[in-house]
């Protein structure tokens, strides 16, 4: 199988916005989501969603909006 150092096929930049409390600014935030398949817009929340709760300091903040930034499809040689 391919090694794990190896770069994944796809990777998405996404923006995500999220915030402590109701009544605080927005904190935007961007996270790269690898991936072997390309990914739809419900893939990539789900990815992110689960990406968010492995992040400790990140955890106690809700998410607000995902936005889908760029895609780059690295083609392997």
């Amino acid at each position: 199988g391919k090694s794990y150092a190896l770069s994944k096929e796809f990777m998405y930049k996404v923006k995500v916005e999220s915030r402590l409390k109701p009544d605080v600014p927005m904190t935007e935030r961007f996270v790269n989501i690898m991936s072997d398949v390309p990914m739809t817009g419900a893939m990539i929340e789900q990815a992110v969603t689960e990406k968010w709760a492995e992040y400790e300091d990140y955890t106690a903040e809700a998410i607000e909006k995902i936005v889908p930034w760029t895609a780059i499809h690295r083609t392997l040689e």
